[in-house]
Order: structure tokens, then sequence, then C-alpha cells
């Protein structure tokens, strides 16, 4: 068996060991604990028992202080990551107002452009219209313009034979053709 004071200096530097890592209260609470343990030699080996839980409660605690260090570089990665997304969030806003104030004016544009159309529109329909006018005109006056030059061709020429006058023939090579038939003999010919 060890003598009782090598076990008084084994507990007394793990108590110091204790000490020195743990607040002094604690130390000086494992300091008591050993001496009211060896004052009892039959609860020396729930000492042995409760030391070893002991420490290996410290060795929980370094761990999880470990892990807590872990914890707080990681919140303020994220910490970062959320202030970034921040800006970012608020770029894409004012994109967005931005591309809202476009669109709204593309809009008035647009509207502005469909005036324009439905004025031209209208206007183009006039111009059609007094078109459609002026070539009827036109027509009508080469008509009777054309019906005034076969008067004047009979009041000049009294013995020419006005009744085989035709507006649908055509002469040709000295004859006169109908013109289906002009276009059918120009048809064979190529």
């Amino acid at each position: 068996m060890v003598s009782f004071e090598a076990e008084v200096a084994k507990w007394r530097a793990t108590a110091h060991t204790i000490w020195r890592v743990e607040r002094p209260k604690v130390a000086n609470a494992t300091i008591a604990f050993t001496k009211a343990i060896w004052s009892n030699r039959q609860l020396s080996s729930k000492v042995g028992g409760a030391l070893a839980k002991l420490l290996r409660t410290r060795l929980d605690g370094d761990e999880l202080f470990k892990h807590c260090k872990d914890l707080q570089v990681e919140k303020k990665d994220l910490a970062g990551k959320v202030e970034g997304i921040a800006v970012e969030r608020d770029k894409l806003a004012k994109m967005v107002v931005d591309l809202d104030a476009q669109l709204k004016e593309s809009e008035s544009r647009l509207e502005e452009f469909k005036l324009r159309a439905t004025r031209e529109r209208k206007a183009n329909k006039e111009l059609e219209d007094e078109r459609l006018v002026y070539k009827k005109e036109v027509v009508e006056q080469h008509e009777k313009r054309f019906n005034k030059a076969v008067k004047h061709l009979g009041f000049f020429a009294k013995d020419l034979d006005l009744g085989l006058f035709d507006l649908c023939k055509d002469v040709k090579d000295g004859v006169l053709f109908d013109k289906e038939e002009i276009t059918a003999e120009e048809k064979v010919v190529d």
C-alpha cells in the first residue's frame, strides 16, 4: 500500500493542477474534499471515481468551449454573409425601381406611338380615299378625252368607218386582232 503522505502529495498535485485550471473556489473545495476523503479511508475508492468524473467533466467542458468558439466564428461568417445579402438585396431593389420607371416610360411611349400610328392610319385612309377619287377622275377624264378624240377623228376623216373601232382589239402587222389572239400567238412563237 502507498503511504499516506504519498497519497496526500498526489492529491495535492491534482488539486494544484485543478486549482490552476479552475476557479479558486473549486480548487479549495477539491482540496477540502481530498482531506475529507483521506480522513475516511473507506471512501477513497469513491473519491477516485469522483475525480475521474470531474476530469471527464473538465474534458467535456473543454470540448464545449472549443465548440462554442467554432460556433462564434461561424456566427461571424454568417453575419458577414447576411450583410452581403442585404447589400445585394438593396442593389436588386434599386434595379427593380429603375426597371419599373423604365417600364412606365416605355408604356407611355408605346401609348404615344399607338396614338401616332392611329392618326397616321387615319391620314393614310384619307389619302387613299383621296387617291381613289383622283384615280377615278383621271379615268373619267381619259375616257372623255378618248371619246373626244374619236369624235374628232370622225369629223376629220368622214369616210372612215368607226364601226370597226373596238377597244378590245389591237393592230399587229397591219391586221386587227383580239388581244387574246396576239398573246396566244406570242406564246406559240416562244
